[in-house]
């Protein structure tokens, strides 16, 4: 069975997605980073849509890729792609399984997926035991990159165990909803235990903000480059 993962057509998002695509494959190429933590400060702040994209783009890219869901504390019934699994993390770290049953294939090609699996109270203390780290050991010898969606840090430590495991982790901010009280929060949290912290992501910017921050993101596409050509040419020969 393999999982669908979406394909996201907008030239802007993409555009978007890009810039924190290229930035993960400088920290692996400089400094060797293979696993990202991916979570919000707040939830709601979207971002397990940020992880998916990120984990697509750099399957795009070439490397093999698993995006992990470490979230096992919401129901599937509410997750994007955990509907037609069985098994998953949870199992996994309760000696249920072993790994190759949950590792899913996707539509996307060199893009692997890890679902939560079932539900447990007891999230803090599987991430934190030595079949976790076991984990973690595993897919670096498989996988040229792991992203892993955690959830909200403000809302439950399950994502400050996991990003101090990591590499690296990128903390997601949604523009206009996530409080600066609780971006402060999450950044002292993540500083206090010491983990590797690379930046932020702004989620649900407004497109037109985001055409005027980046304002020549579509050089290329429109082809602007033959439009200013084509005028310098038309000068020219007026003054000759």
């Amino acid at each position: 069975m393999k999982l669908d993962i979406y394909k996201n057509k907008d030239y802007k998002l993409n555009d978007a997605f890009d810039q924190a695509v290229m930035n993960i494959h400088i920290q692996r190429e400089k400094k060797g980073y293979k696993s990202f933590t991916i979570c919000s400060c707040e939830p709601g702040d979207g971002s397990t849509t940020v992880a998916i994209n990120l984990a697509a783009g750099l399957a795009s890219s070439g490397w093999k890729t698993v995006l992990v869901d470490g979230d096992m504390r919401k129901k599937n019934m509410f997750k994007r792609l955990n509907e037609e699994t069985t098994m998953g993390l949870s199992n996994y770290l309760n000696e249920q399984v072993n790994m190759d049953e949950i590792i899913y294939e996707t539509t996307t090609e060199m893009l692997s997926y890890i679902p939560c699996g079932d539900l447990t109270n007891n999230p803090v203390r599987l991430l934190c035991s030595m079949k976790m780290d076991e984990a973690k050991k595993a897919l670096e010898e498989r996988f040229d990159f792991i992203i892993f969606d955690m959830p909200a840090l403000n809302a439950a430590m399950d994502a400050n165990v996991v990003a101090v495991k990591s590499d690296a982790c990128i903390l997601v901010v949604a523009s206009g909803e996530t409080s600066k009280k609780g971006l402060e929060n999450a950044v002292r949290t993540l500083e206090a235990e010491d983990a590797n912290l690379l930046g932020v992501i702004v989620n649900k910017t407004d497109m037109d903000e985001y055409k005027r921050y980046r304002r020549d993101f579509d050089y290329f596409k429109k082809e602007r480059y033959a439009d200013n050509a084509k005028f310098a040419m038309k000068n020219k020969k007026k003054k000759a």
